[in-house]
């Protein structure tokens, strides 16, 4: 057994040896090159970096923003609703109405002793109206009319307002009254005065004043009521 010593102990010193080269080995492997470190380094710094482009902001344009140049104008009345226009002509005596309803309008010429209805055309801010016993021509626009009557032969020119209920042109037509016919006309002035004329039968005499609540006058005992050329807008 004393023999054995020695060459046991050398044996045990084999199996040392070998576990520390082992375990050498398997460290250095694990520990990076340090030449392959420096040359992946100065790769890195060699390559450029990409880095992206901001977009260019939109070119400024030198031309500045032109503002709508255009000015409000009058427009031709092209109401769906009936308008009305009354007034004097130049030089007054005699008053002037007018109802537009869509493209047909009629008018009334009245002094309070002579009288004309006078029916026709409206469109594109123009009127053409005739009658037994004249005719007019007129241009318009939402505030006013303005233009010529030539009733009997006289020419009145004239410049009219639009207006609103109760004044305006009321009329009586084809009533009856007392066995006779009863026409009239009235003209309703924005001062409140009223200019017409009423025929009973055969005879023709100034307007009695009309209730303009009511729209009725009195003839000849009794009660009738007159309408707003139009309606009541």
């Amino acid at each position: 057994m004393a023999r054995n010593g020695p060459l046991v102990t050398l044996a045990a010193g084999g199996v040392l040896a070998g576990g520390l080269l082992v375990a050498n080995v398997i460290n250095t492997a694990d520990e990076p090159d340090a030449d392959q470190a420096v040359a992946a380094s100065e790769q890195a710094d060699a390559e450029p970096t990409e880095t992206t482009e901001p977009a260019p902001a939109p070119a400024e344009t030198d031309e500045p923003e032109q503002a709508d140049a255009e000015t409000a104008e009058a427009q031709p009345a092209n109401n769906a609703d009936p308008v009305t226009y009354v007034g004097w002509v130049d030089g007054g005596g005699t008053s002037v109405a007018i109802v537009i309803n869509g493209d047909e309008a009629t008018a009334y010429v009245c002094d309070g002793i002579t009288e004309a209805w006078l029916t026709g055309t409206a469109g594109a801010g123009e009127l053409s109206l005739t009658g037994d016993d004249g005719e007019l021509t007129a241009s318009y626009n939402e505030n006013y009319a303005t233009g010529e009557a030539v009733v009997n032969g006289q020419i009145q020119r004239f410049t009219i307002d639009y207006v609103a209920p109760p004044e305006g042109l009321y009329q009586v037509a084809d009533t009856i009254v007392g066995g006779a016919e009863v026409d009239g006309g009235w003209i309703v002035l924005p001062d409140g005065r009223q200019i017409g004329v009423l025929t009973v039968g055969a005879d023709s005499q100034p307007a009695p004043e009309l209730d303009l609540e009511t729209g009725q006058v009195t003839v000849a005992d009794t009660t009738i009521t007159a309408d707003r050329v139009g309606g009541a807008e």
